[in-house]
């Protein structure tokens, strides 16, 4: 999978339900301001390695960007640019395969962590998840 594929995964996985976020400008967009809470979770779970800053600082600079942003349309150009960039600038270096490696393990064990919570429920229903293998 592309590296900028699995940043988006990513991403989506740390965004919380829109209705629990809370504003911290009033005129930002709720894409706006549910990204820039995934990617602080996100940041905080990525390891404090040197193979990990590229993706840290990237990160980081695209929260900052979006907190400018006017609507969510201007919020997803920013978001499709700078992941865009992102992943170029991480496929230039050596670490990039470590950083791909890590992005696909957290996808992957969040994958795991929902079907086994499928299993479990009392009220199972079948659930289809967006990651294929």
């Amino acid at each position: 999978m592309c590296t900028s594929c699995l940043l988006i995964s990513a991403i989506m996985m740390f965004t919380p339900a829109s209705d629990g976020v809370q504003a911290n400008q009033v005129n930002q967009t709720p894409l706006a301001q549910e990204t820039q809470v995934a990617i602080v979770k996100m940041v905080n779970q990525l390891p404090k390695s040197s193979e990990m800053s590229l993706l840290r600082s990237g990160l980081l600079s695209l929260r900052s960007r979006l907190a400018t942003v006017k609507n969510d349309v201007q919020a997803q150009n920013i978001i499709n640019s700078e992941l865009s960039s992102l992943s170029q600038r991480l496929s230039n270096v050596p670490s990039s395969e470590k950083v791909t490696e890590y992005l696909e393990d957290i996808l992957i064990e969040d994958d795991n962590e929902q079907l086994i919570k499928g299993l479990t429920s009392p009220s199972a229903k079948p659930q289809t998840w967006g990651w294929l293998r």
